[in-house]
């Protein structure tokens, strides 16, 4: 059964939700169009709706239409819009037509402006290379301005265009590149005057006396500028020689009249009375002044680039300049010596002539000594400094050999004295006085030597002379001293004579002169061993017998020789014990007076093995048959090492 239509329509409208924005926007226009919900509003709702709808259309055709109407208008306007473009293009074609010529002119003319705009960028680079600015030209040859890192800057452009204008000699433009060098050489000609006139007023101020003041760098390129060209720069180091030579001169008086500012230090001069502090202390001025000197020079002439302190301009020296006239070889370091030599000059008479008079009055040899080595130490290390040729280095080793001759004289003038009154030997046979005086000179002058900085490799050999000098005319005079005495007594006052002088010969420097003394020593100690030997074989009875034994014929028998019978050998040979027993304490007496233990030991030694030797000979010689004794056996008494004991017992 089919549903009731308008129950389907309910149903349809109560399943509607409301919620739906299209229908609450429909409901909502809808409620426009009436005022009243009456019956008949509702019977002719659709009819109202499609009259309203006719009337929106009437209304969007009468829009439409209005629209239309604006459009019309504007094609009629791009109409007319088009013809005046057409007009104008009609125009331009004709104007295009009547301009060709002129364009073309235009470009031909914008071509050539190319060209000329490349010409004067090589133009430009050209005169940047090979000409000075107006600037340039004015900080290098005007006076009024003065010589600043930018002068130098100008100048190395000057050295650089006339060094390039050797590559134009090589082109056709030979005439371009010599005219520049000559102008270039004009501009270098009035720059390095400018340069010089600047820089000797500048030497003129530095005439600080210690060579410490600052040197500025613009002063330090002025001097390698002008190293360029001989002509300028000779002038300039004799005018710094003059100024420095008169600084240090006037402040080397000044240390030695004046002092130092306020008085601190004290002249030097007052020490005069102390000669070795008074020539130590102008050595010592001189030796200071020599090294802040040689730091300022080096300072000054230097060639070397150093770093720039922080916040400090980079300075470019010159190069070396093509221009250059001279060309030297001289390095640096030669020029400052050079220029060292010269300022240091003027301090060598007033030096010389003040240790001459010091020296002139010195008598003492040993204050003479530590002059010379004074003198011989500074000498040394201002000669590394300056140069063994220098003018002070001259002299400082003249004024160090006048040292040594005055040495020499003081030691010969002492010897002399000595030769004319010689000690002579005490009961005692020790040294005299006036050999401990000269061993006590010799120990100070030997101390001196040694802890002196002027030894050589070949020490011993500079020494030696010293030596030689103060010893052996001091043996001469022992030696003359002794000449009364016995040969005994002579030879033991010489062995303490020369061991007292050998036992302070302890340095390295004296050992050849020790060796010597030794074989002196040796000698006088063989004399005293063969007095001695004479004496002990005389005393025991037995040097008749040995000298039979070495004169007698070869052929003849011992026992034939007067006084060497056996009955004569029986009784020189009894009583030989008892002179052995008492032989020790004479030995001890005779040799007591001998200062060495050694020696005396040794002489001790010598002494004995020589009777032992004697007495075995002897021995020998009676129980040879050839002697003819009868019966040796009864002669005997002692053997040889029985003797031996004996005389080696305490």
């Amino acid at each position: 059964m089919s549903a009731n239509p308008l129950s389907v329509k309910l149903t349809k409208l109560l399943s509607s939700s409301l919620d739906d924005p299209k229908l609450r926007t429909s409901l909502s226009a809808l409620s426009e169009f009436y005022s009243v919900n009456a019956v008949n509003a509702r019977h002719n709702l659709r009819g109202d709706i499609e009259r309203r709808v006719t009337e929106v259309n009437y209304q969007f055709l009468r829009e439409l239409e209005q629209v239309n109407n604006q459009f019309l208008e504007l094609e009629a306007e791009m109409r007319a819009m088009n013809s005046l473009c057409q007009e104008m293009q009609d125009r331009l074609d004709v104007a295009n037509d009547k301009t060709v010529a002129l364009l073309e002119q235009t470009e031909a003319l914008r071509e050539q402006s190319n060209v000329c705009l490349v010409r004067q960028t090589i133009m430009e680079a050209f005169l940047e290379r090979f000409t000075l600015s107006e600037s340039e030209v004015t900080i290098l040859c005007s006076t009024s301005v003065d010589v600043n890192p930018a002068f130098f800057d100008a100048l190395e452009h000057l050295e650089n265009i006339h060094a390039d204008c050797n590559a134009l000699l090589i082109t056709e433009h030979q005439r371009a590149g010599l005219e520049i060098m000559e102008k270039m050489r004009t501009y270098r000609n009035i720059s390095y005057g400018k340069l010089y006139q600047w820089m000797q007023n500048e030497c003129r101020t530095m005439s600080r006396p210690d060579g410490l003041m600052e040197v500025r760098e613009v002063a330090k390129r002025a001097i390698q500028a002008l190293k360029q060209d001989d002509q300028y720069f000779r002038p300039i180091l004799e005018e710094l020689v003059h100024v420095r030579r008169n600084a240090i001169l006037r402040a080397f008086i000044d240390a030695l009249t004046r002092g130092g500012p306020g008085g601190t230090p004290r002249p030097i001069e007052l020490h005069a009375h102390d000669p070795l502090r008074y020539i130590g202390d102008m050595l010592a001025w001189l030796h200071q002044t020599v090294a802040s000197e040689r730091e300022f020079l080096e300072s000054l002439l230097s060639s070397e680039k150093r770093k720039p302190d922080r916040g400090q301009a980079k300075i470019t020296f010159p190069k070396a300049s093509p221009l250059r006239l001279v060309e030297s070889e001289v390095s640096d370091a030669e020029i400052v010596n050079s220029l060292l030599d010269k300022n240091m000059e003027g301090t060598a008479r007033p030096l010389k002539s003040r240790v001459e008079q010091v020296l002139v009055s010195q008598a003492n040899a040993i204050t003479a000594f530590k002059i010379s080595n004074l003198i011989k130490f500074y000498s040394s290390t201002i000669d590394k400094a300056i140069g063994a040729e220098a003018a002070l280095s001259k002299t400082l080793q003249d004024i160090s050999t006048m040292s040594m001759r005055v040495f020499y004289e003081a030691i010969g003038k002492h010897s002399a004295d000595l030769l004319r009154r010689p000690d002579t030997p005490g009961m005692d046979l020790g040294p005299s006085p006036a050999v401990k005086e000269v061993v006590s000179q010799l120990k100070e002058i030997m101390k001196s030597f040694d802890t002196s900085f002027v030894q050589s490799d070949e020490g011993n050999q500079d020494f030696t002379p010293i030596l030689g000098a103060m010893v052996d005319p001091l043996f001469q005079m022992c030696e003359i001293g002794a000449g009364n005495q016995g040969a005994f007594n002579r030879a033991v006052f010489m062995i303490n004579c020369l061991h007292y002088v050998q036992s302070v010969l302890v340095y390295p420097f004296t050992k050849n002169k020790a060796d010597d003394i030794e074989k002196q020593i040796q000698e006088y100690v063989d004399i005293v061993v063969g007095e001695q030997h004479a004496v002990l074989l005389k005393q025991s009875g037995i040097a008749p017998i040995i000298h039979a034994m070495e004169t007698k014929d070869e052929q003849m028998p011992l026992s034939l020789v007067p006084g060497a019978d056996a009955v004569s050998l029986s009784a020189i040979l009894s009583r030989l014990g008892h002179f052995l027993s008492s032989v020790n304490l004479d030995l001890a007496s005779w040799l007591s007076k001998i200062v060495s233990s050694r020696l005396a030991k040794n002489i001790s030694t010598q002494n004995v093995k020589m009777f032992v030797d004697a007495y075995r000979r002897l021995r020998q010689e009676i129980e040879n048959p050839k002697n003819k004794y009868e019966f040796p056996a009864s002669i005997r008494v002692l053997t040889a090492d029985e003797v031996e004991m004996l005389l080696v017992e305490d």
